[in-house]
């Protein structure tokens, strides 16, 4: 077990820091641009485009916090629970800081991608010891996963990134290489780079951590901080 560097509750702190900046910066960044982005100011498209990349960092971080969570809940069901009902809260929060719109359907929030993807590891796991028609079902369920998010847009950011997706292939590199730790970092580094780069900086923050229990934090904390940020980032950009 690796027992030096950032914890778990650090990373989270991490994460919500990079969504945070990513929220505010689109808020305030798209307000008053044009919806055809082709004919708007290219310097302070520029600027919000990087802001933005910045947070894509921040998607390693929460794929290993959800497979770290699945490894080790004792109640998948009440886990899942609990991330449908912070996606169904936070979907307002999120087209409002995104899109200005208080419902906007070309782009869902992420939260719904972690909920797809623990759905996925649960049934993987529930298959892993099968014959070769079991791997086959494996396989179908994985791209099960991936259609919906691409059908559904969740997590789309600035319709080039597929942060949803992105987000279930770390899930699944980290579900099935967490025991050989330097093949999962080479190949989550790759597939970081592979998805515009900024995600493999994430790989790299990953690379130091530790696995020791933290100390307890409240439990539901960052469920309530992330519509928080979401809604006052939102909020924001209306009066920015």
């Amino acid at each position: 077990m690796r027992t030096k560097g950032l914890s778990n509750l650090q990373l989270k702190v991490v994460g919500l820091v990079l969504v945070a900046v990513s929220a505010v910066g689109t808020a305030v960044g798209l307000r008053g641009l044009p919806a055809d982005l082709t004919a708007a100011d290219v310097s302070r498209l520029t600027v919000v485009v990087l802001v933005e990349a910045v947070s894509w960092a921040a998607i390693p971080l929460y794929a290993w916090l959800l497979h770290w969570g699945f490894v080790h809940t004792t109640n998948v069901a009440r886990y899942a629970g609990r991330l449908a009902a912070l996606a169904v809260v936070a979907e307002v929060p999120y087209d409002l800081a995104t899109s200005g719109r208080l419902w906007d359907l070309r782009s869902q929030n992420p939260v719904f991608a972690l909920l797809v993807s623990l759905v996925v590891l649960w049934a993987l796991d529930l298959l892993r010891r099968g014959s070769v028609r079991r791997v086959g079902l494996s396989i179908l369920v994985c791209v099960a996963g991936v259609l919906w998010l691409v059908i559904f847009n969740v997590g789309l950011r600035l319709g080039v990134m597929p942060a949803g997706v992105v987000l279930l292939l770390f899930c699944l590199v980290f579900y099935f290489l967490h025991s050989r730790e330097n093949t999962m970092m080479t190949v989550g580094g790759v597939l970081g780079a592979v998805a515009l780069v900024l995600p493999a900086a994430g790989m790299a923050v990953l690379h130091f951590r530790n696995e020791a229990p933290g100390r307890a934090h409240p439990r539901y904390l960052f469920y309530v901080l992330y519509p928080v940020v979401l809604l006052a980032a939102g909020l924001l950009g209306r009066v920015a």
